[in-house]
């Protein structure tokens, strides 16, 4: 079957409306995330009460975004963050292959509320649409905007990020939260198929950000006075946001300013 079959048959296993175990599902995901992270292996989360802070943000969206090292990342940091009712569950970018690629995976990953993205298709697809309107519902959505693994032996970051980042900020303004991690390339490295124990992760956020119009405004008069709008504007967000990250990475990565 060609790779682009696999990813429409991919896509089109993806129904995101709410089932009514979807909540049961969800609850019984995290708990075994949480047990895998906390006794399993050990998770040391700082700054966990910037995130908690948001939960009340008067409708505005919440997008977080991190590095992204194993194909485990999420599920397994997000559910020890402290929000556990299914309606304030984050919505999550997934590959669409690695997570829609069967009935049984789509199934389980819809009720997480994972919605496939298809790499390589551009912005205009379904998923990233719906992504775009959850914010704007004032849900919270998580991305990884290098838009794949880091491939880099010490699991640094090493690529820009995707415009797709910036494409969100400039069109629904919510508050976005960054946060690094370190140690989540030893529980699950690239090319393993079973997760490891006894390892430990270190998880920093950093400042919320609001993406008004005042700072859509700033990141504009940065970019050498020019005017920028649609893809332009979404480059110069991406940047900013991958400077936000990069800056947590010197701070949390014990190999990054080597």
């Amino acid at each position: 079957m060609s790779t682009n079959r696999r990813e429409q048959d991919a896509v089109s296993r993806w129904k995101p409306g709410q089932k009514w175990y979807h909540p049961t599902m969800a609850a019984v995901i995290i708990r075994l995330c949480k047990f895998f992270m906390t006794t399993v292996n050990s998770l040391n989360i700082e700054g966990v009460e910037k995130f908690q802070s948001l939960k009340h943000r008067q409708g505005r969206g919440l997008l977080t975004f991190s590095n992204h090292v194993s194909l485990f990342d999420d599920p397994l940091l997000p559910p020890n963050f402290g929000l556990p009712r299914y309606e304030e569950i984050r919505w999550a970018a997934t590959d669409a292959i690695n997570f829609f690629g069967s009935p049984l995976t789509a199934w389980f990953f819809t009720s997480g509320k994972g919605v496939p993205i298809v790499r390589g298709a551009g912005l205009d697809q379904p998923g990233f649409h719906f992504l775009r309107d959850r914010l704007r519902e004032g849900q919270w959505v998580h991305i990884f905007p290098e838009g794949g693994r880091t491939r880099h032996p010490l699991a640094l970051m090493t690529h820009p990020f995707k415009s797709g980042i910036g494409r969100l900020i400039a069109e629904t303004q919510p508050i976005a939260l960054p946060f690094y991690h370190y140690g989540m390339h030893e529980i699950l490295p690239i090319g393993s198929k079973f997760p490891r124990r006894g390892k430990a992760v270190r998880l920093v956020f950093g400042d919320p950000i609001d993406c008004d119009e005042r700072y859509l405004q700033d990141v504009t008069r940065q970019a050498q006075g020019a005017e920028l709008s649609g893809p332009a504007l979404w480059e110069a967000l991406a940047a900013r946001a991958y400077d936000v990250l990069r800056q947590l990475e010197l701070l949390v990565h014990p190999s990054a300013r080597e």
